[in-house]
C-alpha cells in the first residue's frame, strides 16, 4: 500500500513538471511590394524622301545605301525601349518607279536603314499614303512583313486588318497603338476599298479606341494633321485633342507640317491628362527653308504601377534635332545627308549646310536653339 502511494505521488510530481508544448504564434504574413514597370519612349517626325535623297545615295554608292544619314542618332534610338517614326512617304520600292514631289515612291533600302537606325514603330499614313495608288499600299506593308518586330500603322490590306487591334509590349506593359491621316492629297481611295488608309473622323478614331479600351494598358495614337509651316496647332488638332484626352489615351504624337510645334499637357475628363506632341517636323528631308531643317526628338517614360496597374507619362524632354546636308550635285553624289540631335551639332558643321548660300548664311547652331526656344514652351525640358 505504501509503494502504490508513493508510486502515485512520483506520477503526481513528475506530471507538475511537464511543460506544455508552446504554440509559435504565426509571424506576418510578408507581402511582397510588385515593383512597378516603366518603359521608354523616343518619337521622330517625318522621314520625307525628296528625290535628291536617293539620287544622291546611287549616284555616290551605286546602289541605294541610306544607314549612313540616320548614324549620328542611331545609337540614342537604340537606348530606347520604343522607338517611333513618321514614314512620310510610301515605300513601294524600285519596281514602281521612284519619284519625289509631288507624288512620292522611295526605295525598300529607306525602310532597311530605318530598321537598323532601331526604329520599331513605323506611323505609315500620311497625305501621301496614295501616291502610288493602291500598288504604293500594298508594297509598303509587302516590305515591313519582313521585319516582323516592327509595328506599322496607317495603311491595311483587308477591312479585317483595318478593324483589328495592333500592340507593342514591353517591359509588362502592353500598349495599344492606332495612326491616322487627315486626307491622301486629293488622290481618291479606290471605292470599297477605303480601309487602305486610315483617314480619320470623330466617329472613327472614338470606335477604334473604344475597340481597344480593356485590352491593353495605355493607348497611344499617331495624327498626321494640322496645317503645313505653321509653327501652332490650329483648332482642328486642340479639338480632337481634347476629345481623346476625355477617352483615355495618354500620348498622342503629331505630324505633318514639316515644322516643330509645342507639346503640352491636355487635361480630359476625370483629370486624366494626355500628353500632345503636336508636331515633330522633319526628321529627314531635302526641302528649301530654313525652318524645316528643324525638327525635333520627344522623349517620355510610361509608368505602370505595379500594385494599380495605373499609367502614368513622366520623364519627358524635347531634343530638337538638325536636318542637315552639304552643298553639291546630287545626280553626281556630292551631298552628305546626315541627322543630327542639336546637343551633338557643331557650328562647324553649320558652316557647310547646302542652305546657307540660299538663305543668308542663317544656318547657325545657335540659329536652331532661338527658333526651338520661340516656338516650344517652357512646359518641357528642351535639351540642346
Amino acid at each position: 500500500m505504501k509503494k502504490l502511494k508513493l508510486l502515485l505521488c512520483f506520477m503526481l510530481l513528475a506530471g507538475c513538471s511537464i511543460k506544455s508544448p508552446q504554440i509559435d504564434e504565426p509571424d506576418d504574413p510578408i507581402v511582397e511590394e510588385k515593383e512597378d514597370s516603366v518603359v521608354s519612349f523616343l518619337a521622330v517626325g517625318d522621314n520625307l524622301i525628296h528625290g535628291g535623297i536617293f539620287m544622291n545615295a546611287y549616284a555616290k554608292y551605286g546602289e541605294y545605301e541610306f544607314n549612313d544619314i540616320y548614324e549620328p542618332i542611331a545609337d540614342f534610338v537604340q537606348s530606347k525601349d520604343i522607338a517611333y517614326i513618321n514614314q512620310e512617304t510610301i515605300l513601294g520600292g524600285t519596281q514602281l518607279g521612284l519619284s519625289h514631289y509631288p507624288q512620292f515612291n522611295s526605295p525598300w533600302e529607306i525602310g532597311e536603314a530605318v530598321a537598323n537606325a532601331g526604329f520599331d514603330w513605323i506611323a505609315s499614313s500620311s497625305n501621301h499614303s496614295m501616291d502610288k495608288y493602291e500598288a504604293g499600299i500594298l508594297n509598303t506593308l509587302e516590305f515591313w512583313d519582313q521585319y516582323p518586330n516592327i509595328v506599322t500603322t496607317g495603311l491595311n490590306r483587308s477591312e479585317e486588318e483595318r478593324n483589328s487591334n495592333k500592340y507593342i509590349e514591353r517591359n509588362g506593359v502592353k500598349f495599344g497603338v492606332l495612326g491616322y491621316t487627315y486626307g491622301t492629297n486629293g488622290i481618291p481611295i479606290p471605292s470599297g476599298k477605303e480601309y487602305l488608309v486610315n483617314v480619320y473622323s470623330k466617329e472613327r478614331i472614338q470606335q477604334d479606341i473604344e475597340r481597344l479600351k480593356g485590352t491593353c494598358d495605355s493607348i497611344i495614337v499617331s495624327m498626321h494633321w494640322g496645317e503645313e509651316y505653321s509653327t501652332y496647332p490650329n483648332s482642328e488638332q486642340q479639338e480632337l485633342a481634347k476629345m481623346m484626352a476625355d477617352m483615355g489615351v495618354d500620348v498622342i504624337i503629331g505630324e505633318h507640317p514639316h515644322v516643330i510645334q509645342p507639346m503640352e499637357w491636355v487635361e480630359g475628363e476625370n483629370g486624366h491628362r494626355t500628353l500632345v506632341i503636336y508636331s515633330l517636323g522633319n526628321f529627314l528631308s531635302s526641302q528649301d527653308q530654313a525652318l524645316t531643317m528643324l525638327g525635333g526628338c520627344a522623349t517620355f517614360d510610361i509608368r505602370k504601377n505595379g500594385e494599380t496597374n495605373e499609367i502614368t507619362v513622366e520623364n519627358v524632354k524635347w531634343y530638337p534635332i538638325v536636318n542637315h546636308f552639304t552643298a553639291g550635285d546630287y545626280t553626281k553624289g556630292e551631298r552628305i545627308y546626315r541627322t543630327y540631335l542639336l546637343k551633338d551639332y557643331t557650328d562647324e558643321l553649320a558652316k557647310v549646310h547646302g542652305l546657307n548660300p540660299r538663305v543668308n548664311n542663317v544656318m547657325t547652331r545657335q540659329y536652331f536653339i532661338d527658333k526651338t526656344l520661340e516656338i516650344m514652351n517652357d512646359e518641357f525640358e528642351i535639351v540642346y
